[in-house]
């Protein structure tokens, strides 16, 4: 019997890289996402940072919303653009799967240690996160997709 395919599904994997500075530190890293079940109620993901600073390996529950993956982006930019951001427009962004149109919304807040402005690039059709620019007073981190098995991503 065929397993039920969903938008992701058991076995898929996203690889962020993510470069930059915080602070004194160097931001040479990746930031893998695999999913490690599919229901019809929604997806549970294993996140596996290596050599960021500030992210730690995690297993996160998400519900399915229709096709909207922009939940995902907590993940990379600690929002989603469903939620929160406002959008700025769309830009052709360069990926390893080819360049893509991708909607492009920012947020800034007020931070004890001052403002952290993030910008996140994502898919027009279902909302996911192809990239997330996140800057401030002590540095700039800027991830963005370089390896995936999931098809209508490569497409």
């Amino acid at each position: 019997m065929a397993s039920k395919k969903y938008l992701l599904n058991k076995g898929d994997y996203y690889i962020y890289s993510a470069t930059g500075k915080l602070g004194d530190k160097d931001v040479k890293g990746v930031l893998a996402v695999k999913v490690i079940s599919a229901t019809d109620k929604g997806f549970k993901v294993a996140v596996l940072p290596k050599d960021i600073p500030f992210m730690n390996p995690a297993k996160l529950d998400f519900p399915w919303s229709n096709n909207d993956l922009s939940n995902l982006g907590g993940i990379v930019a600690g929002w989603s653009v469903v939620f929160d951001g406002i959008r700025i427009g769309k830009e052709t962004v360069p990926t390893p799967f080819g360049d893509k149109e991708l909607e492009k919304y920012m947020r800034i807040e007020e931070k004890e240690n001052g403002t952290l402005k993030v910008e996140q690039f994502v898919d027009p059709a279902n909302n996911f996160p192809y990239g997330a620019l996140l800057s401030g007073k002590s540095g700039e981190v800027l991830f963005g997709i370089i390896k995936t098995n999931i098809p209508w991503i490569l497409s």
